[in-house]
């Protein structure tokens, strides 16, 4: 392309980066995709690193810590995957998996995240998951002008087309985000829309000038980010997990020992995490195993500045090899054989060992 970009391959190399010198590697790569997602708006998945993106993130934190403790999310998740299992066929039977967690991911994400269910043939979830379908059919790997930028006049058409995708896309969030605010009534928290509208005001009456970043808008576009990238990497995840488990059954039968023996048939909830670690392991060696972003989300340097003893410019593209690293033999015993005891104290069995390379599930 014509902007020069580092890889950075080690975990040794991301600590410097993102956290030794984490305001020299916080700004974003730009590209034209983003461009096209944000529509003019602002974000924190591909905002540059300046006031406005500094003021969303800060109010996107109030609100998860608001809202992901509540016991409303954990009787919302319980009650669709509930729903989820009921309609399973017994015995068995070929399926293609991505449907199901599909439509159970948009129902968890669009209930906590906007109050909205959605039913099978609803307009609103038919034309969200033919949007999406179109968007990875036309770019699976994103635009050619992201990397060479006069690239854009040769797929003026490509682009075009995923212009109007992502303003189809906003248009029905959109809707979804007014409706929940309309029912929103102060200190009554009942899904993450109100939990954002509560921390806007919040943000608001503690820094009067945060007002001119908090635009209906920008709550839109943020909101968005939370409901769409929630949505791909859990499903991503998912198929991951149950293709180990089909591949694997030793696995799925420890993880339903497991079940069984601490929990009976009693439903499971976020208090139960520490009767299952040997279920939870499973879900971080999957993480590990197959980072739904290989190489994070691009970065770009805000001044010259140095890692690993090289010096690198300001405005050079940053990413970072999560994929590598999580496969690193220096960091990991074999690092390609899936095997969750890795993440289990050998004595107690417990999920209480940390393991330094484990950057599967980041975003920085």
């Amino acid at each position: 392309g014509e902007k020069p970009m580092v890889v950075l391959n080690t975990h040794k190399l991301v600590k410097e980066a993102f956290i030794e010198r984490r305001h020299e590697f916080a700004g974003r790569f730009s590209t034209k995709m983003a461009e096209l997602q944000r529509q003019g708006n602002h974000n924190i998945m591909f905002e540059d690193y300046n006031p406005t993106w500094k003021t969303l993130r800060k109010l996107v934190l109030t609100a998860v810590r608001k809202y992901a403790v509540s016991d409303s999310l954990e009787n919302l998740c319980c009650g669709v995957v509930d729903a989820f299992v009921d309609s399973l066929k017994v015995g068995p039977n070929v399926v293609d998996s991505k449907a199901p967690f599909e439509y159970m991911l948009y129902n968890i994400i669009g209930l906590s995240v906007y109050g909205a269910k959605f039913e099978k043939e609803s307009p609103e979830l038919t034309k969200l998951q033919a949007s999406k379908k179109l968007f990875f059919e036309l770019v699976p790997n994103g635009l050619p002008s992201d990397i060479v930028p006069w690239l854009g006049l040769l797929y003026r058409g490509r682009e075009k087309k995923v212009e109007i995708l992502f303003k189809e896309f906003f248009d029905i969030l959109d809707g979804l985000y007014k409706r929940a605010a309309k029912l929103y009534v102060p200190g009554k928290i009942e899904n993450f829309t109100h939990s954002m509208l509560a921390a806007r005001d919040e943000a608001i009456d503690q820094e009067k000038n945060d007002a001119q970043y908090l635009t209906e808008a920008n709550m839109v576009q943020v909101i968005m980010d939370v409901f769409g990238a929630a949505t791909d990497t859990s499903l991503g995840e998912l198929q991951w997990l149950c293709l180990t488990m089909t591949r694997k059954p030793e696995i799925q039968e420890k993880i339903k020992e497991e079940i069984e023996r601490n929990l009976g048939q009693a439903r499971p909830g976020m208090q139960d995490r520490g009767k299952l670690p040997y279920t939870v392991a499973c879900l971080l060696e999957t993480l590990r195993m197959y980072p739904i972003v290989p190489l994070g989300l691009p970065h770009n340097t805000t001044c010259n500045t140095e890692v690993g003893g090289q010096f690198i410019p300001k405005d050079t593209g940053i990413f970072y090899n999560i994929y590598a690293m999580n496969r690193d033999p220096q960091l990991w015993t074999e690092p390609e054989v899936f095997k969750p005891e890795r993440f289990l104290d050998p004595v107690t069995g417990s999920k209480d060992r940390y393991q330094k390379g484990h950057l599967n599930h980041a975003s920085i």
